[in-house]
């Protein structure tokens, strides 16, 4: 009888495709990860950089659409009509109230505006004169740039970027029609481009997502629908104002001060500059009155309206506010002046319900966030 053989009790190891790897291919694989992730964030930021121009002008044409949209509603609400055919009637009552307009003051309009920037160098001469007959001012004169190193040295719209062949007027009415169109699309399919949007997250966080969106919406909304009347306000005053005191030019002098109020803190000191120099080029005491006026209406727009548009967008603090317009202004010119205070407005509401409340786990208030999330659950139900 053959004698028995122990029992093995060896086992092989179960060996894993990880464990078959080569030593150092863990770190090796985190580093190309890390760095493919790095080269991907440099480049899409140079491509938003290179093409800042572009994603300005889309924001504008987003802020149109949800003017447009707010206009829409409020026509909804007391007439039978469907979101998309409200929608229409307020784009061809805007198109006939600006065809109306140019059919009736385009000649006078226009005169009066080019007699304004005929004017406007000869009061800057004229002020320079003035000032440069004490020690004081002539320093300050010697100074003073040029009328002309104020307009900017190359185009910064997209398409005389891209060609650099197109005179200014085309690129400003090309970056109009952008404008416009991008409005449009937005306007009639919103919920195409926040379904886009959401389909970017992770599944459990896309409710969370469209809170988020949703309060963004209402922020704009309540800061373009009070923005509208302080412009409204401040032209009108002006324009009233300026009459009054005789001030050449009322009309149009009332139309910038409207127009540049959209741009808070700024706006009103660049709106400001054309009337005081016209008033200077009459009298000194004529100028003075005009500063007075535009403290003024400033200060009535500080007390009265600004607080109205706080109640209904997100209270940003002013020194945020100004130092995103000054950024803005350098990096973008004009056009990163006139969307600072919304886009700093988008990114407060996303720092504080992303970063405060999700991820610090802080509550905070964000005002238009419960409203979104009641509408988002209304509609959840309704389409159950």
């Amino acid at each position: 009888m053959p004698p028995e053989t122990p029992p093995n009790d060896f086992q092989p190891p179960h060996i894993t495709p990880r464990d078959k790897a080569p030593p150092g291919w863990a770190f090796a694989r985190k580093t190309l990860t890390f760095l493919g992730i790095t080269t991907l964030s440099a480049l899409i930021l140079i491509v938003l950089w290179q093409g800042a121009e572009i994603v300005l002008l889309v924001f504008a044409g987003l802020l149109l659409a949800i003017f447009l949209r707010s206009l829409s509603g409020f026509i909804k609400r007391y007439m039978p009509l469907s979101e998309n055919l409200s929608l229409t009637v307020v784009l061809l009552a805007i198109v006939a109230l600006i065809a109306l307009g140019v059919w009736l003051l385009s000649d006078s309009m226009r005169q009066q505006f080019d007699e304004l920037s005929e004017q406007l160098p000869v009061a800057f001469e004229q002020m320079r004169g003035q000032i440069s007959k004490y020690p004081l001012g002539r320093r300050i004169v010697e100074q003073m740039p040029e009328p002309q190193q104020f307009i900017g040295r190359q185009s910064t719209n997209v398409f005389g970027r891209i060609t650099g062949l197109f005179s200014t007027a085309f690129d400003v009415l090309a970056n109009i029609i952008i404008v416009l169109m991008t409005a449009v699309y937005f306007a009639f399919s919103p919920k195409l481009y926040n379904e886009g949007i959401v389909k970017l997250v992770p599944q459990n966080r896309e409710k969370r997502a469209l809170e988020i969106l949703a309060t963004m919406e209402k922020t704009l909304r309540g800061f373009l629908l009070g923005i509208s009347g302080s412009m409204t306000i401040n032209g009108v005053l002006t324009f009233l104002g300026l009459w009054f005191l005789g001030v050449p030019f009322a009309i149009p002098l009332g139309i910038i001060a409207g127009l540049m109020s959209f741009i808070p803190n700024i706006g009103p000191l660049i709106a400001s500059a054309p009337a005081i120099l016209i008033a200077l080029s009459q009298s000194p005491a004529q100028a003075l009155y005009v500063v007075i006026l535009y403290l003024a209406v400033q200060n009535l727009d500080g007390f009265l309206i600004s607080p109205l548009i706080q109640q209904r967008a997100v209270s940003v603090p002013p020194v945020l506010v100004i130092a995103s317009q000054l950024l803005l202004a350098v990096l973008f010119g004009f056009l990163g002046l006139l969307l600072a205070v919304p886009i700093v407005a988008v990114v407060f509401v996303a720092v504080k319900m992303i970063y405060v409340e999700d991820i610090l786990g802080k509550r905070v208030e964000v005002k238009g966030e419960q409203d979104a999330k009641n509408e988002i659950r209304l509609e959840a139900l309704s389409n159950e």
